[in-house]
């Protein structure tokens, strides 16, 4: 989804970026050398220490790392944000909040990559995170521009073990405009 969101999105000619749990910074990274400036954030300090560490000299002065909680954490205006499989992690009563700031984070044009889970996924019985049936999905992207919407299932792994992911691969822009009421 990020790459996706790059090519709509075209070089970032310095132009401001999040990666909401950015973990160790693979997309951080990538998206500093496609010119962007980038808020990095994470809950994890290990992983924000190892994304200091990749963190090219010369791209030092366009990314701010954020060690904070996405219930804390304030989010700057910006062209792109991307969510690499994070955001269920944010517990549901927090959910609410968390995407009401992306969305007005996101400047008119902007776009928004990432995934949810799926109700149907096998850890969709954990009461600390936070799962979507498709059509609350859609609730959630109403008024955004959908650039691509990819409900997959299959079987796979993860860090604790076999899984069944059942994931929403979301690519939205907010409009230019607002639609005016009537």
């Amino acid at each position: 989804m990020l790459l996706a969101a790059c090519a709509e999105l075209g070089p970032g000619d310095g132009r401001m970026a999040i990666d909401l749990g950015c973990g160790h910074g693979t997309e951080a990274v990538e998206l500093l050398a496609r010119g962007w400036s980038v808020t990095a954030v994470d809950t994890s300090e290990v992983g924000l220490a190892l994304l200091r560490t990749r963190i090219p000299a010369s791209a030092r002065h366009q990314i701010r790392v954020v060690c904070a909680s996405f219930i804390e954490v304030s989010l700057p205006r910006a062209h792109l944000i991307q969510a690499s499989y994070s955001l269920p992690f944010c517990p549901p009563q927090g959910f609410p909040v968390l995407w009401a700031r992306i969305r007005e984070a996101l400047i008119p044009g902007g776009i928004f990559a990432g995934q949810l889970f799926g109700t149907r996924d096998s850890w969709a019985g954990d009461p600390t995170m936070t799962f979507h049936a498709r059509h609350e999905v859609d609730v959630l992207l109403d008024g955004l521009q959908i650039l691509r919407l990819d409900e997959t299932e299959q079987d796979g792994s993860a860090f604790s073990g076999p899984k069944h992911w059942h994931t929403f691969g979301v690519l939205a822009r907010k409009p230019l405009r607002s639609p005016r009421p009537g």
